[in-house]
């Protein structure tokens, strides 16, 4: 489930030769340098690569290979010890015929009916869920659940007695662990937005779902290993030494359960759906990452400001319809974006204030909230007729455009009017707004972005939805394809 040294026991390094960042890798006393970073876990996930092309036959040799040197560096009394010869490894230069020498002995030799309890507790490192990679929820929680349930099977069949329930109680150490800090970390930051924005209690009922979906997957994952007869095929068919590798073997089991169950992340939790978990992180990241940028990006143009919270209304209605979440979640998110639309404003404002404070010039320090309003309402009232962003946002935009020109006159010679009055001419028409060959008009960047939402919804599971929630500054510098 890693990147290059992959999962199962993750040999991961991150280096373009023999020095480097080795040493910066073993600051923890006398970690051994094969120990991945724990953010390496999840870096394909946060690649965008899904989690079924995770850890090939390919990856698993690299994995295998590496563990040889999983001692060969340390940190003792702050000097660097080296035993062995690793540094074609780290340098990710290992001749091909030595690897596929390696693969030759792995076949004949196989890898032991043994547990690599290290290379396990390695992969189950930092993870982590919060604004940062919300969308990698159910990434991460399959990943978790597919390894559990293969562990689960080869303690269950290579083992008995005592030290069955140790091996068995080890395991469930781990995982609990992992779910803790999964289900904390999402509570913490996802969580806390939803209850600043308004809703009282969200913290505990997100965390309650969130371990109860955690609970299911993990029994869902378990019970198809049990019933699937096309894993149960493709395991006869795999190399023993494949067979023996938990990381290898639950990436299969994750392909064969998603080929056979194409709702597989709307597992129902006690109040809401995992992918109603994903949908709520992404929606707060996104949130949370436009009040971040307060005052740095945002058009101080209330008939922009109205358009702006238009557009991320429009969007926030059309997520809640057509994103197959629950009927709990939808109200979350409508709820939470009338709480997230005054903040927007009152943030602003307060910025404009704070930065009037400073000069002796007058400026702007105020908002017209009824300009921003009636752009808003005007935009939506057309959403809410026709069901159809794209057209109600050419509409609303039209509307605002000519609202501000009706304004001009009475404003003119105001901080910044002169420059608003430029970007509405040229909102329509790409060779006034830039001159630029090739560059977008305002309206095209707008009508690109709703047009990227739209296609991550269609996509259904196969993306990750685009929110996309940019105020005038972030639209006028992202180039969208």
């Amino acid at each position: 489930m890693s990147i290059n040294g992959i999962s199962g026991g993750l040999s991961y390094f991150h280096m373009a030769g023999r020095t480097g960042k080795i040493v910066s890798a073993m600051t923890a006393g006398c970690r051994s340098v094969y120990e991945a970073e724990p953010w390496a876990v999840i870096q394909k996930e946060e690649d965008r690569i899904v989690s079924k092309t995770h850890y090939t036959e390919e990856d698993a040799l690299w994995n295998q290979y590496g563990k040889q040197y999983r001692d060969s560096m340390k940190i003792v009394d702050g000097k660097v010890v080296v035993t062995g010869d690793p540094w074609n490894y780290l340098a990710k230069s290992v001749p091909e015929e030595e690897l596929e020498a390696y693969r030759q002995k792995l076949e004949q030799e196989g890898l032991g009916d043994g547990i690599d309890w290290r290379g396990v507790e390695s992969d189950f490192r930092n993870m982590e869920v919060d604004f940062s990679n919300a969308e990698h929820l159910n990434t991460k929680i399959d990943y978790i659940a597919s390894r559990c349930a293969v562990l689960r099977e080869r303690i269950e069949q290579n083992s008995s007695g005592e030290e069955k329930e140790q091996q068995l109680s080890r395991l469930e150490a781990v995982m609990d662990r992992t779910k803790q800090t999964l289900v904390d970390s999402y509570s913490d930051s996802i969580g806390n937005f939803y209850e600043e924005y308004g809703y009282s209690g969200a913290k505990k009922e997100l965390a309650q779902s969130l371990s109860s979906g955690i609970d299911q997957r993990i029994a869902q994952y378990e019970e198809h290993l049990r019933q699937s007869d096309t894993y149960a095929a493709l395991r006869e068919e795999t190399a023993g030494w494949l067979q023996q590798d938990d990381g290898y073997m639950a990436a299969r089991l994750r392909e064969d359960l998603t080929a056979q169950d194409g709702a597989s992340r709307q597992t129902e939790a006690a109040g809401h759906t995992l992918h109603d978990l994903e949908t709520a992180g992404l929606y707060a990241a996104e949130c949370r990452e436009r009040l971040d940028k307060q005052g740095a990006f945002w058009s101080d143009n209330e008939q922009r400001m109205g358009l702006d919270l238009a557009v991320q209304g429009m969007k926030t209605d059309y997520l809640a319809g057509h994103g197959g979440l629950s009927r709990n979640m939808q109200d979350l998110l409508q709820d939470t974006f009338q709480n997230y639309k005054r903040k927007y404003t009152d943030l602003l404002e307060q910025k404009l204030r704070e930065d009037a404070a400073k000069f002796s010039t007058p400026l702007k320090n105020r908002l017209d909230r009824g300009e921003i309003s009636a752009v808003y309402e005007y935009t939506m009232a057309q959403y809410r007729q026709s069901g159809d962003i794209l057209d109600a946002f050419a509409k609303g935009a039209k509307q605002a455009q000519s609202a501000f020109e009706r304004n001009f006159s009475q404003r003119a010679g105001a901080t910044g009017n002169y420059l608003d009055k430029y970007k509405w001419d040229r909102f329509f028409d790409r060779s006034k707004y830039t001159g630029i060959k090739g560059e977008d008009c305002m309206y095209e960047k707008y009508r690109k972005s709703i047009d990227r939402f739209l296609g991550s919804l269609e996509a259904g599971g196969s993306t990750t939805v685009k929110l996309l929630f940019g105020s005038s500054g972030d639209y006028e510098m992202n180039v969208f394809a």
